[in-house]
C-alpha cells in the first residue's frame, strides 16, 4: 500500500511538474503613458491578476510597457526584445503573451491554448492570422506571392495579442544583433506586420511563420482565450464647437478636395478654415504666404499652426485644434466621441494615428521617434499646439508630420498617443477584422471608392445625427 502511495505521489509530482500555468507566461501590455491609455492598461492588468489568483492562488507576471520597460519605440515590439529576453531566459517562462490595453483575456483558456502550442515544438509563436489580398501602403506594397501556395503571409491581429516563445525570441534578437535580421524598411507602420516580417525574413533563410489560433478571436465567444475589446467614450461626446479644424489645401485643388470636405464633413462643423497659398472668399480658404510644393509642406504647415494658434488664442472656448489634408475623410461625431477620453484645452495632448522612423534598424534605433501622421487628422491640444509651434523645419519641402513628430520627442520631451481609430489609409488597405473591431475616426486619400461613397459609408449617419442633436439644442 505504502509503494502504491508513493508512486500515486510522484506521478502527481511530475504531473504537477509538467503542467502548464503562470508561471510559463509572461502578460505583457503594450501600453502608452497618457492618463487614458495607462488606466486602460492598468485596470486590464488588475483583471489578469484576479483571474489567475483565483485558479492558482498565485500572482502572475504582468509588465505593462510604458512602466516597466520605458525604451523608445517599444510599441514595434523589436525595442522589448533585449528587456524580456534578458529577464526571463533561463527562467520557468517559455512564452511572452503580447497585447493591447484594449485586449480582453480570459487566462484559463489561454493556459490551455498555450499548453497545447507548446507541446508543438515547432510552433513558435500563435494568434488570430491577418492577411492581404493584395499589396498595400501600410505594409510597403511588400507581398509574398511565393508563399502563396503555403497559404499565404500571415501576420497576427494585435489587437486580440499574440504570444511568442522566449527561445524565438532570443533567436531573432541574436539575429538582428549580428545583421542576420533586419527590417527593409525605415518606417514602422504596422507594428505585428514588419514583425511577421523580421521573423520570417527571406526565402532562402526563413523563419517561422505565424500558428493560426482561433482561440485569439476577433469577437468575443465561448471558446475564446483573448478578443480585442471596443474604444468606448469615456462620458458625452465633447461639443464640436470646442474644436477648431484646419484643413491644408493649395489652389490646384479648391474646386475638388476642398469641396469635397464642405460636402462631407465640413457641412458639420462650426470652425472650419482652409489654408491655401492664395485667397478664395468663396471656399473659403486664406493664402498663408507660402508657395506650394510637390512633398513634404513642412513649412506651410508650421504657418498654419502657428496662425491657428494666433485665432485661438481669441476664443477661450476652444479646446481642441484638428489639423487636416484636404483629402482627410473625417467622421466628426466620431473625433467629438473619442475626445471625451482625453485632455484639451491647456493640458499637452497630440492624438493620432502613429508612425515610427528608425526603430526597425541598430544602426538608427536610438535617433528614432514617432510622428503623428497626417492623413488621417492630427489632433492637438491648445496647449500641445501652443507648445509645438515653436518647433522648425529643416526646409520647406521636409515632411510635416514627421517633423512635428520629430520635434515632439527630442527636443520639447513630448509623447504622442496613438489611436488605432485614426488612418492614414483607405478603408480597403487594412484587413477586414481590423475595421470590424471599432468605430473608425478617418481615412485618407481619395480614390475608388471615391471619397462621397467611403465618407456616405462610414460617417454619414452620425454626423446627420449631429447636426439634428444641434439643431434640437438651439
Amino acid at each position: 500500500m505504502n509503494v502504491v502511495v508513493t508512486v500515486l505521489v510522484l506521478v502527481a509530482c511530475v504531473q504537477t511538474a509538467s503542467s502548464f500555468g503562470s508561471k510559463n507566461v509572461v502578460f505583457t501590455i503594450v501600453s502608452q503613458p497618457e492618463p487614458y491609455h495607462a488606466s486602460v492598461a492598468t485596470r486590464l492588468k488588475q483583471d489578469i491578476d484576479n483571474q489567475v489568483l483565483e485558479i492558482e492562488k498565485q500572482a502572475p507576471t504582468v509588465h505593462i510597457t510604458h512602466e516597466d520597460f520605458p525604451v523608445p519605440g517599444a510599441w514595434t515590439i523589436i525595442p522589448l526584445l533585449r528587456p524580456l529576453v534578458t529577464k526571463y531566459k533561463g527562467s520557468d517562462v517559455r512564452w511572452i503573451l503580447l497585447m493591447e490595453p484594449h485586449t480582453a483575456v480570459r487566462c484559463a483558456k489561454l493556459f490551455e491554448a498555450l499548453a497545447a502550442a507548446d507541446k508543438q515544438k515547432d510552433t513558435m509563436w500563435i494568434g488570430y492570422p491577418l492577411s492581404d489580398d493584395e499589396p498595400t501602403i501600410i505594409h510597403h506594397f511588400m507581398f509574398y506571392e511565393d508563399l502563396e501556395e503555403d497559404g499565404g503571409f500571415v501576420y497576427p491581429h494585435f489587437a486580440n495579442g499574440f504570444a511568442m516563445r522566449i527561445e524565438l525570441m532570443d533567436r531573432l534578437l541574436y539575429q538582428i544583433e549580428n545583421d542576420e535580421r533586419k527590417l527593409e524598411a525605415d518606417f514602422s507602420i504596422d507594428p505585428a506586420f514588419e514583425l511577421a516580417q523580421l521573423v520570417y525574413g527571406k526565402r532562402d533563410n526563413p523563419g517561422p511563420l505565424l500558428t493560426p489560433d482561433l482561440s485569439f478571436c476577433v469577437v468575443s465567444g465561448d471558446n475564446c482565450a483573448t478578443y480585442p475589446r471596443q474604444f468606448d467614450i469615456c462620458g458625452s461626446p465633447i461639443p464640436e464647437d470646442t474644436i477648431y479644424f484646419a484643413v491644408k489645401t493649395w489652389m490646384g485643388f479648391h474646386a475638388t478636395r476642398a469641396r469635397i470636405v464642405k460636402k462631407t464633413w465640413g457641412r458639420h462643423v462650426t470652425h472650419l478654415q482652409f489654408f491655401s497659398d492664395k485667397d478664395d472668399p468663396e471656399l473659403p480658404a486664406i493664402a498663408v504666404g507660402v508657395p506650394n510644393t510637390k512633398t513634404g509642406h513642412c513649412l506651410k504647415t508650421m504657418t498654419i499652426l502657428k496662425e491657428v494658434v494666433k485665432r485661438v488664442e481669441k476664443m477661450p472656448h476652444i479646446r481642441w485644434i484638428f489639423l487636416a489634408d484636404d483629402d482627410t475623410i473625417l467622421g466628426v461625431q466620431r473625433l467629438c466621441e473619442v475626445l471625451s477620453c482625453y485632455r484639451g484645452g491647456s493640458d499637452v495632448t497630440v492624438l493620432g494615428e502613429r508612425y515610427g522612423y528608425g526603430y526597425g534598424k541598430r544602426e538608427t534605433a536610438a535617433k528614432g521617434y514617432d510622428y503623428i501622421t497626417g492623413g488621417g487628422g492630427t489632433v492637438l491640444s491648445v496647449g500641445a499646439a501652443r507648445a509645438m509651434r515653436a518647433c522648425a523645419c529643416a526646409s520647406p519641402s521636409a515632411p510635416d508630420d514627421m517633423a512635428l513628430g520629430a520635434c515632439a520627442m527630442h527636443r520639447l520631451n513630448i509623447t504622442l498617443t496613438h489611436s488605432p481609430l485614426f488612418h492614414q489609409a483607405r478603408p480597403q488597405d487594412y484587413a477586414r477584422e481590423v475595421l470590424a473591431r471599432d468605430r473608425p475616426v478617418s481615412f485618407h486619400r481619395h480614390s475608388v471608392p471615391e471619397p462621397l461613397r467611403v465618407y456616405a459609408t462610414w460617417f454619414q449617419h452620425d454626423d446627420l445625427a449631429l447636426r439634428k442633436r444641434n439643431r434640437d439644442e438651439l
